[in-house]
This record gives structure tokens, sequence and C-alpha cells, in this order.
């Protein structure tokens, strides 16, 4: 048996958190008798539960669309180091074959440096042509539940997320497919208006792919995507809080809007991410990379080169966010909507915890009772 005591701040107490095979079995101030056969992981700073990724495309000079493990465990590794203890591989839009070969490489007993592979996101190829963002047109095709079936076997179920159009032809199928099979459906890169949204989660949609980038936005008659996942509770919105992808102003109404519990930080990144500014051939296509951001030659955001953490700052920078809300919008909302067991420090949930200093940089990341960075 695996026995491992972190040590920290919860809620400005010193507290030892104690977990067994990767499973946490006692939090509080534990006896020497606890410590008794344990490796012993001090820090000095406040443990939170481990942050969720649920749209990250690489990161570290690695990205999903590589199509092997190796990728696969470069880009856990990356955001690891970052807080990122769980994350959702998330693919683009590409052809049928080239997402075959990611599904097809991806190995699900397979123990993995860096943070918890949590399953697949499938960010198009079921997206609205006239709203692709990044995403390359000559790949963008109608829902296909005979295809999604497919990648889903061949991932082994872990397809766990799917971002697709609501409004375009075959979508209902599809969305009811998903549902049906506990997929989360998340509409995104589409033009749909405010009652083609309501449909969509009338059908079973219960999220929104990165708010507001690459949708119908809102208006005051016609609310669009943008508006309805404002003004709808049903729904868990996904926001990129780089400070280029949305106006810090839009940032602070959205959270205001939704509230904490309702909003899910996630990064986009690509390969850049956590690497050198420069060119970088992503997903078959070139990207620059300068001041922080990701741009294919015209000049279209492509992704960002953003982790979590810095996520997290940016919001307490802003006043976006209270620092009691963190957990909420970078773990706690994104373990429900998946049903996972994560987001909490309690006996019973996964050991997967990191330590933050005062400025809110990451210190130690744990997961499943493994020290696997350390700064």
């Amino acid at each position: 048996m695996s026995v491992v005591i972190m040590s920290g701040q919860i809620d400005g107490q010193v507290m030892q958190v104690k977990i067994e095979d990767g499973i946490i079995t006692a939090i509080g101030e534990l006896t020497s008798t606890d410590f008794m056969g344990a490796s012993h992981i001090q820090t000095d700073g406040n443990l939170l539960p481990g942050y969720i990724d649920v749209h990250v495309h690489g990161g570290g000079g690695a990205e999903v669309m590589d199509a092997t493990e190796e990728a696969f465990e470069q880009v856990a590794l990356t955001h690891a180091k970052h807080g990122t203890t769980g994350l959702l591989l998330t693919t683009v839009t590409a052809s049928p074959e080239a997402l075959d070969k990611v599904f097809s490489a991806y190995e699900s007993n397979r123990t993995r440096n860096g943070a918890e592979v949590l399953g697949f996101h499938l960010e198009g190829p079921f997206i609205n042509s006239s709203k692709p963002g990044a995403q390359p047109q000559q790949y963008i095709i109608a829902p296909s539940t005979e295809l999604f079936e497919r990648w889903q076997s061949l991932a082994g179920g872990a397809i766990r997320y799917v971002t697709m159009a609501p409004e375009v032809t075959g979508a209902e199928g599809l969305v009811k497919l998903a549902a049906k099979q506990g997929v989360i459906v998340a509409m995104g890169h589409c033009n749909a208006t405010a009652a083609q949204v309501s449909q969509g989660i009338e059908w079973g949609a219960r999220s929104v792919t990165h708010l507001f980038n690459a949708m119908s936005p809102a208006g005051h008659r016609e609310p669009g995507l943008a508006g309805s996942a404002l003004g709808d509770d049903r729904v868990m919105v996904e926001l990129i809080a780089d400070l280029i992808h949305v106006h810090p102003l839009m940032l602070r109404a959205a959270i205001r809007a939704k509230g904490p519990e309702h909003v899910m930080l996630i990064t986009d990144a690509v390969k850049a991410a956590d690497m050198p500014e420069g060119e970088y051939g992503s997903a078959g296509r070139t990207v620059l990379v300068k001041d922080g951001a990701v741009r294919l030659a015209d000049g279209t955001l492509a992704g960002s080169t953003l982790t979590v953490d810095r996520a997290v700052r940016n919001l307490l920078d802003i006043q976006a966010l209270q620092p009691t809300d963190v957990n909420q919008v970078t773990s706690l909302n994104q373990s429900r909507l998946l049903n996972l067991p994560h987001g909490r420090i309690a006996v019973g949930a996964p050991g997967n915890l990191i330590a933050v200093d005062a400025s809110w940089q990451v210190t130690h990341t744990v997961v499943r009772g493994r020290l696997v960075y350390q700064a």
C-alpha cells in the first residue's frame, strides 16, 4: 500500500491530508502514528483540490493531434506544473482518419506521469462552418452518430465531452445519443438563435464552449448563444481568462451573470503553452505565438498559451473572482458536470491536491498521492 501525507493550510489552519493508494483517508491534525510508514510532502502553502481542464489541446511542444501516448503524457506533464491534476485531451476539427489515429493511440489503462487523463473532448468536426474560429473549414461535417460511435469505440468509451452546433442538420440525433451515453454536449462554434440554443438544451446539451468566442453574439432582441448562455442556468460555460480572448470587463460580467457555480476555467492551450514564442506547426498548420497570443497567418486566434494557474491569477487581479471561488471554477464544477468524485478535499475523494503560495503560484502538484511537480 502506498501511503502519503501532505501538509499545508486548509481554511487558514495547518492540516495534514493522508492519501492511501491514491484516495484520501484522513484529514486533520494527524498523530505520529498516522505518519508511520508514510511518505511526507511538507508544504508551506494553501492546499486546494487540483485543477481540472476540460479543454486543452496541447502544451510543452506536444499536442493531442500528434496521436501518440508520448504526446498525451507530455501534455499531462506540462499542465501538471501549473496545478492541473486532471484534463480532457481535446481534439480539433480534422479528417475522420486523423481522429481515428488519435483515439486508437489512447491506452485507457496506462499510468502516465503528470495530470490524470480523464478522457477526451471532441471539439468538432460537427460544428457550423460560419463560425469555425481557427478550426479548418474543409473538415467540418454534419453531425454523424455513426462516426461518433466509431470514435467512441476506438477510444474505449473515453470521449466524455463533445463540442457541436445545435442548429445544424443532424444535430438532434447526436445530442440525444451523446447525452444518453452520459457524454457532456457543449454548444460552440455555432450561429444558433436563442430558440435553437433552448432546443439544444432540451435535447440534452449542458455546457457552452469558450463563451463569447466563435458563436452567435448577444443581442438585446436576439440573444444568440452568448446571451442565452449568460441567462440560462441549465448550462455551464467555459471561459478563457487569458485577457486576450475575452475583455476583462466581459469576464467580470460573465462571472457576475452566471455565478461561480456555472463557470469553468479552461485553457484552450496548444502545443506552444509553456514554450518560447515563435512559429509552431499545429494540427497541420502554422501558428505564430507573439505577445502571449496564438494566431493563424490571417490573425485569427488559434487557441492559447494559457495555463489554469495563470487564468486564476488573471481573474483575481481584475477582481472578477474571489479567492474562495477558485475551487468552484477550477475543479468542483468540472467534477460535478462530468460526474467525477474529484474537486474536493474529503475522505473518499481522489488524492489530487495542489499547494499554492500567497501569490497563487503552484508549489506542489500531487496526483493520486504521487508528487508529480515541485517548484
